[in-house]
């Protein structure tokens, strides 16, 4: 219990300290703008865009894992900011100076920081919104670290205060970019910085920015404060535990239990699931023995052939998940067993997935199954077709489960299915995750 206290208190104020990285290197820039040159301004931003985007990489691998987005977001901010800075200045010294009377611009203010970092934040920041999570930062910790369910409280908590923290750098910048540009239409006089225009282009983004530290700070205070009280006492019935999850196939069916609305249920357990689930003392290793030994026992169901799909590990902040599929070939052997359920085809998942009817869990168990299969079948591992025929897009029959020689547990497959030949600008989109994103293929 311990170590999850531990665990979760860091994944919560990580999200605070991340935000003050982030938002903090923006307020940087702006602050050092009047005390060195422009010059050199763009390679502050380059430098500090930098040194974000490699604790961004290096949060991949970290132990506990946690919520890059708002550095993510800051990193392309600050990027390009510095290129538009770079520009400017390259204007201002080859070209701009030789064509207009030099009373109508300042070599020694080309620009204004405020006036670039702002709107170039309120824009990633929207696309950002915009995209949810189709954002390919969101979309590779998902392939990495699995859905928000699968991560538990912690995975939920980033889910919703990462979205949170996004429509904050949102409306922030919005608000920077309206005063701080309408002030310079209206009254800025390109001579120098005089204290009101100080006031709007240093001291108010530096002093609004330090302001959501302190509010942001309580927040997660109190959400700790929260989990302790509330989340933590609610776990503890599970101690250190390990959750095993089997989807129960047969042929094309897939055996699911349909909730009773009539009787009083717990949160969670409101939508379609697998019956075939249970919660046992933590381990670290399951071997296919023992994952065939504790279903059979709970479900009475002796003629079966279990097969492993993917490990959820916990990060020390919840209950670790080994997902498995559980085949057999009489679906009388289940409807006779201790089980409770209907059986359901593809075609009706799918509809009842599109419904919002499936537990997330179960819905992120499907969406993984199809997903990587047809990637399998579609792409060798490095996204090329394995056909000559753009586009193709081969059969996908459950009853072919057993069959099929693919690694679920291995994320590899997640990217090809989002980045293969089939897709626009394939090569450079491999190129780019290869050797810059990191992804290590």
């Amino acid at each position: 219990m311990d170590k999850r206290r531990m665990a979760n208190g860091y994944g919560i104020f990580s999200l605070w300290l991340n935000w003050v990285m982030g938002v903090g290197a923006l307020g940087l820039i702006i602050f050092m703008s009047p005390l060195i040159s422009k010059l050199w301004l763009p390679l502050v931003a380059f430098t500090l865009e930098f040194l974000l985007f490699t604790l961004v990489r290096r949060n991949r691998e970290a132990r506990i894992p946690v919520c890059y987005l708002i550095p993510f977001i800051v990193t392309r901010a600050l990027f390009w900011s510095a290129s538009i800075m770079v520009i400017i200045n390259i204007l201002h010294i080859w070209i701009l100076d030789g064509i207009f009377d030099p009373g109508l611009i300042n070599p020694e203010i080309p620009f204004i920081s405020t006036l670039i970092i702002s709107p170039v934040t309120f824009a990633l920041t929207a696309m950002a919104i915009w995209k949810g999570q189709r954002l390919a930062y969101c979309v590779d910790c998902r392939i990495r670290h699995g859905n928000a369910v699968e991560r538990g409280f912690l995975g939920n908590i980033f889910t919703q205060e990462g979205n949170y923290q996004a429509r904050m750098l949102f409306w922030l910048s919005a608000l920077l970019t309206i005063t701080g540009w309408g002030y310079y239409s209206v009254f800025y006089i390109n001579v120098n910085l005089n204290l009101p225009d100080r006031f709007f282009f240093v001291w108010m983004p530096v002093i609004l920015y330090l302001l959501s530290f302190l509010y942001l700070g309580a927040r997660y205070l109190s959400l700790w404060t929260y989990y302790c009280q509330n989340v933590e006492g609610s776990v503890i019935r599970h101690g250190s535990s390990t959750l095993l999850r089997y989807i129960v196939m047969c042929g094309d069916y897939i055996f699911l239990n349909i909730p009773d609305t009539n009787k009083d249920l717990n949160p969670g357990e409101e939508r379609i699931d697998t019956p075939a689930h249970i919660y046992i003392p933590h381990r670290t290793r399951m071997s296919e023995y023992d994952a065939e030994f504790y279903f059979k026992g709970f479900s009475d169901i002796k003629e079966c052939t279990i097969r492993f799909m993917y490990l959820n590990p916990n990060f020390d902040t919840d209950c670790n998940i080994y997902h498995y599929a559980t085949l057999v070939e009489d679906r009388e052997l289940v409807e006779q067993s201790r089980l409770e359920g209907k059986w359901f085809t593809m075609p009706q998942i799918e509809r009842m997935l599109n419904e919002n009817k499936l537990a997330p869990a179960l819905g992120a168990e499907i969406n993984r199954i199809y997903t990587m299969t047809m990637a399998w079948k579609t792409y060798d591992r490095t996204g090329r077709r394995l056909y000559n025929i753009k586009n193709y897009k081969p059969t996908f029959r459950l009853r072919d489960f057993k069959d099929w020689d693919i690694d679920l547990n291995d994320p590899v497959w997640l990217f090809v299915s989002i980045n293969n030949e089939d897709r626009p600008f394939y090569r450079i989109r491999r190129f780019w995750r290869k050797y810059i994103n990191g992804i290590g293929e």
